[in-house]
């Protein structure tokens, strides 16, 4: 019975399955580092220093053959896609083709080392005290 219900309230209705969407790791990340995180406004991202989009990826539905453009400088208001507000820096939104249609983990820290995929790269304490829509601190 409890497994029935802890599966029955996570169905996607688009997929007609069981899923993970990380809320809850978000609203604990929330609640626990809260006082690490500066109060100040967001800011453009300032050369090639990529803003923070999110701590944890975006899981996107994905259709085979279609081109999308990946968000390289975390400034867009459509994460993990591109929606043209990058500024003037070198930072470009990356262009990629789905192979197949299924979703993917999709980077929004803007660090992953095998870009538009979620390599992991968030789980770094660094990332993880970070503030969302704010460039990485200074050492």
């Amino acid at each position: 019975r409890v497994l029935t219900l802890v599966l029955s309230s996570g169905i996607n209705a688009e997929y007609g399955g069981p899923y993970c969407d990380m809320t809850h790791i978000k609203v604990m990340m929330d609640n626990t580092l809260g006082r690490f995180r500066s109060s100040s406004p967001s800011n453009p991202p300032v050369g090639d220093t990529a803003l923070v989009a999110s701590r944890l990826p975006a899981y996107q539905p994905l259709k085979e053959g279609k081109t999308y453009l990946w968000c390289a400088c975390g400034a867009s208001k459509s994460q993990p896609f591109c929606d043209g507000s990058h500024s003037s820096g070198s930072l470009r939104p990356i262009s990629f083709t789905a192979e197949k249609t299924k979703p993917r983990w999709l980077c929004q820290c803007k660090r992953t080392k095998t870009p538009p995929f979620c390599d992991g790269t968030h789980l770094d304490v660094e990332i993880q005290t970070a503030k969302e829509g704010e460039p990485l601190a200074p050492y």
